[in-house]
């Protein structure tokens, strides 16, 4: 686990000095406006980032940053809606590495899609906490209609996980159930 902090901090810096690099670039041909739109576009990533850590679930966070910066470097665009000031309970704590790799493979099955846009939505509702991810927000629209999405078997007891996807358009929702709900 800490080898995997110290790669982290490792690429963090590295992503820095290239940011960095860039502003200093744009300066040094005098292209002002185009350092200043890089520094916007940075600070809106970083608020982005913030936002999810505002959740109070450093391993959750950590799962979800990594996927959003992927995406990213490979020029998808992210959008993201957070309705929830924080979890109420820590809900990567337990099982982290199945729930971290499941969120990976998602984030990679749209990827693939090269519909280059994400949306991520966590809310709460009459079954918990939520996480949706989609290629397309309009997908979110079909929440109502859960009990037509695939239920799938994950064997992690504070998880519930359903699919729905038509054409090009997949979306995740993941429940997650506290033990009072279970």
């Amino acid at each position: 686990e800490l080898e995997g902090y110290i790669t982290l901090f490792r690429k963090q810096r590295h992503d820095f000095m290239n940011d960095l690099q860039v502003i200093y670039g744009n300066l040094q041909m005098k292209r002002t406006q185009s350092a200043l739109e890089y520094i916007d576009k940075l600070s809106k990533e970083n608020e982005i980032i913030s936002d999810i850590y505002k959740l109070q679930d450093n391993q959750f966070s950590l799962c979800i940053e990594s996927n959003i910066k992927k995406l990213w470097a490979n020029e998808v665009k992210v959008e993201i809606n957070i309705e929830i000031s924080n979890f109420k309970n820590k809900i990567f704590e337990n099982e982290y590495d199945k729930k971290s790799n499941l969120v990976n493979t998602i984030f990679m099955e749209l990827q693939e899609t090269n519909q280059n846009f994400v949306y991520i939505y966590i809310f709460e509702d009459e079954l918990g906490e939520n996480l949706l991810i989609t290629n397309n927000e309009s997908m979110s629209d079909e929440m109502s209609w859960i009990d037509e999405w695939q239920q799938i078997d994950i064997e992690i007891d504070d998880l519930r996980l359903y699919k729905c996807n038509f054409d090009n358009n997949i979306a995740y929702r993941f429940i997650f159930q506290s033990n009072s709900i279970k």
